[in-house]
């Protein structure tokens, strides 16, 4: 089970391959992916380890979205 998060700013195609590219990179990220219109980001964690990869998620997309922060918008269930 993986876990939506709205961004709380508009981001460009650029920032969010640069956002994804980084997240991918993470030990315990399993998937990462954004909505077709890059207002949510899909997170789906190695052993249910959020907090760990969503502390660095943050701080991820703050510094490439140019101050863009993440709330939780809803759990993501196998095929949703």
């Amino acid at each position: 089970m993986g876990r939506y998060y709205r961004l709380t700013k508009k981001i460009s195609d650029e920032m969010a391959q640069e956002i994804l590219r980084e997240l991918q990179e993470l030990e315990n990220v399993k998937s990462v992916s954004f909505s077709e219109d890059l207002s949510l980001l899909k997170v789906e964690t190695k052993n249910g380890l959020f907090p760990e990869v969503m502390n660095r998620a943050v701080n991820i997309c703050r510094r490439i979205g140019g101050g863009c922060d993440l709330s939780f918008a809803g759990f993501a269930y196998a095929g949703a």
